[in-house]
């Protein structure tokens, strides 16, 4: 922004409660801007998220958590929906579904097998089932020890039954978060990456956002900054909450045991346990829970990883896995209810989201509820006749037919050339995602799954980085990890023994 721009809304964050937001506004004929501090949409706690569907007995699980803790008939406490998120569960996850079609996402539905040690487990998980059966969740079962070890052969014998949940899903929440910006975008709303706001001001008509690239003038705010929508909201005013906040360290392995589903256990505050299946087959092992301090430390410890290598010989002793990497993501909760959302209007015209855990499955519902909210503050709301739904995007090029793949090397023969081998990714897949936007090796990463294998960019990395440099007409020496100082290279190999710059000075 080198100048003052004017924007009906302006949305804070770039989150998938952003994007969300920033999708459902793109039908309407409304001028709307995102404010992204990041270079990319969806890598801030977006991109450290499991990335689960919720569907089925799902919302049961998280809620029976605070059950355990607070005691109580179980299925009164459970049945209860006091809560916005509870509310906006299902519906949430539908959605997914209804857009899958349009975004081109990938969703998998892999299932969740929920195992029992004890005849007790059994019975609360009946209740799961009758609960989510009442709201039109069919499929789910009962099983007994030779059911749950048909559906996972490797379970340990002591599991004596469990619950099986079809309904049970995983996403790429980045990938997500792309595709609701990008079919936004191509409806005309204007993502503004690389700008943090740094200061609000309340005048006459609406807002002036101060950034680090200039001011914008904006009639409705947004605020859907995440673990940082505390310091937005304070900006416009006195809030009355802070976060608690949790570090959370997570490990991705490879599938060489050839899991199936997703496999938990029952529930019990903080200690979850969670084997997910990811949506290119891969397994999360979720999570430590750390109480922190900060907002960005995204540190792993031996500690954590130690007791998240533990998970795996709780359910399956005979099992081996392939770590291929760990990281740690954050979850935060308002102190004032922090079992909810929070839907703050501190200002006329100024809404703050203030999300926690699960933001990702109720994401697409609570963005029609904002809108909403949006209308009722005076926003006119009229239908564009030419909006367009779809995102065009290619498949990936490993997955076509050979026919297919043979057609489009002989057009361009950047397809035949492998640059990532473990992800088998291709030389014209990674130009494709520097051209739609990428800038960083994160966002080529997420864009194609490049440098997500065995080696973790070993081999790889090197080559990326020269077709970014050659497609942004730009040294590899000013190419980031993730924006800011992430410099991948320090200087140029001869540049060590001339002493132009030692490795950790740049600046």
């Amino acid at each position: 922004m080198a100048h003052m721009i004017d924007t009906q809304v302006a949305i804070i964050g770039g989150g998938i409660v952003g994007a969300t937001i920033a999708h459902a506004l793109s039908k309407y004929k409304v001028n709307v801007c995102v404010l992204e501090k990041q270079p990319m949409t969806g890598h801030g706690l977006t991109k450290c998220s499991q990335g689960g569907l919720h569907g089925g007995t799902g919302l049961y699980m998280s809620k029976y958590v605070k059950w355990w803790e607070g005691g109580g008939d179980l299925k009164s406490y459970l049945a209860r929906e006091d809560h916005l998120k509870d509310r906006l569960n299902d519906p949430g996850v539908r959605m997914f579904y209804e857009l899958q079609p349009f975004l081109k996402a990938k969703i998998l539905t892999s299932g969740r097998v929920m195992v029992a040690e004890a005849q007790d487990d059994i019975e609360k998980m009946k209740i799961f089932k009758e609960l989510a059966e009442e709201k039109g969740w069919k499929g789910i079962s009962i099983l007994d020890r030779d059911g749950i070890r048909e559906k996972e052969p490797l379970l340990d014998p002591r599991f004596i039954g469990g619950l099986y949940d079809p309904h049970t899903a995983s996403v790429n929440a980045t990938e997500w978060t792309t595709a609701f910006t990008e079919v936004a975008a191509q409806n005309g709303v204007h993502i503004l990456l690389n700008t943090e706001v740094h200061g609000i001001e309340q005048k006459t008509g609406g807002y002036i956002i101060k950034t680090n690239d200039g001011s914008l003038r904006a009639e409705y705010v947004v605020n859907a900054a995440g673990i940082f929508s505390d310091e937005i909201a304070r900006m416009v005013g006195g809030i009355d909450f802070s976060f608690t906040i949790w570090k959370c360290q997570m490990l991705v392995m490879e599938n060489t045991a050839g899991i199936q589903h997703t496999i938990v256990t029952m529930p019990k505050p903080m200690k979850s346990r969670m084997l997910y299946m990811t949506t290119d087959g891969n397994i999360l092992a979720s999570h430590t829970m750390d109480l922190s301090n900060s907002k960005s430390d995204h540190s792993t410890t031996r500690e954590g990883l130690d007791l998240l290598s533990t998970y795996l010989n709780y359910y399956l002793p005979e099992a081996e896995f392939k770590i291929l990497r760990s990281f740690a993501g954050i979850m935060h909760f308002n102190t004032r209810n922090p079992d909810d959302y929070l839907i703050e209007r501190p200002k006329p015209k100024f809404i703050s989201i203030i999300a926690c855990p699960p933001a990702v499955t109720p994401a697409p519902a609570l963005a029609l509820d904002i809108v909403k909210m949006l209308a009722d503050e005076g926003l006119g709301l009229v239908e564009k006749s030419d909006f367009n739904p779809y995102r065009d995007v290619e498949p990936r090029f490993i997955e076509l037919a050979t026919e297919e793949k043979n057609r489009k090397i002989e057009a361009n023969p950047g397809y035949g050339h492998l640059v990532c081998r473990c992800e088998k990714v291709s030389e014209e897949e990674i130009r494709q995602a520097v051209r739609a936007g990428a800038t960083t090796v994160d966002d080529v990463k997420f864009r194609t799954r490049a440098t997500m294998g065995r080696c973790q960019g070993g081999f790889c990395t090197s080559r990326i980085l020269k077709i970014m440099a050659d497609e942004m007409g730009v040294s590899p020496l000013e190419l980031t990890l993730k924006g800011g100082n992430s410099y991948v290279l320090a200087c140029e190999t001869k540049g060590l023994i001339r002493g132009d710059m030692h490795v950790g000075q740049r600046s």
